[in-house]
């Protein structure tokens, strides 16, 4: 079942969510596409929950390019590092209009419904992250239908256009996806092509609609050309 949201899109107001206690939310961050919430290597001192928005986790490689270690959406607790003092892993962007409530993170560990609260994103960000490592090692179309996948249970809503279709309301470029799966904008454009010929994917940037089924026969073909 698709862990789906409502919207994705910028509601007229930025509440904090109702696991956070009134007392212990700070004022709201808001940032707009492109702006950044935190950089790596800066001093960790503070949790934030995502209200709504996307945002990306940024990390540079030893080629020196820079990796999309992670996409996160609302519900998501960013700034883990905060938890032992220590500094931020990564850069964090936003992709879509984004708003998050910034919390103590001593405060939030003192709290039982928040800390099971943070807890559980901290375990939902390292299956994810185990799933991409997992991954690591196929061919670059399986890790990309593979990533398609994964943001379609992560970010995926019915589409009205697409009879079973997944729309994935999200402005990744060509390039965002290469930093994703580990590739190259021109590779990435040549396999979005391949699976908008087999029905597996349409639209583009802004306004995917994945066809899992489709997806899944995909990755199993890309596997299956280098056995």
């Amino acid at each position: 079942m698709l862990d789906t949201f409502e919207n994705l899109e910028t509601p007229s107001n930025c509440q904090a969510p109702a696991i956070v206690p009134a007392g212990l939310a700070l004022p709201t961050r808001t940032l707009e596409p492109g702006q950044v919430l935190y950089e790596a290597d800066r001093e960790a001192s503070s949790l934030y929950i995502v209200n709504h928005g996307v945002l990306k986790a940024v990390v540079p490689t030893s080629l020196g390019r820079d990796r999309i270690a992670d996409l996160y959406g609302p519900g998501d607790v960013l700034g883990l590092s905060a938890l032992d003092g220590g500094n931020h892993a990564e850069t964090v962007v936003a992709v879509h209009d984004a708003c998050l409530t910034p919390i103590d993170p001593q405060q939030a560990m003192n709290d039982r419904n928040l800390r099971d609260y943070v807890l559980r994103s901290l375990a939902g960000q390292l299956r994810r992250s185990r799933e991409m490592l997992d991954e690591a090692e196929m061919p670059v179309g399986a890790r990309v239908t593979r990533a398609f996948l994964r943001l379609a249970k992560q970010f995926g809503l019915p589409s009205d256009d697409s009879e079973g279709g997944i729309k994935l309301p999200l402005a990744l470029t060509h390039e965002d996806l290469a930093d994703l799966t580990g590739s190259s904008r021109v590779t990435i454009t040549r396999i979005l092509g391949e699976l908008r010929n087999d029905g597996a994917l349409e639209g583009t940037r802004g306004v995917y609609v994945a066809n899992l089924e489709g997806l899944e026969r995909a990755t199993d073909h890309y596997v299956m050309q280098v056995l």
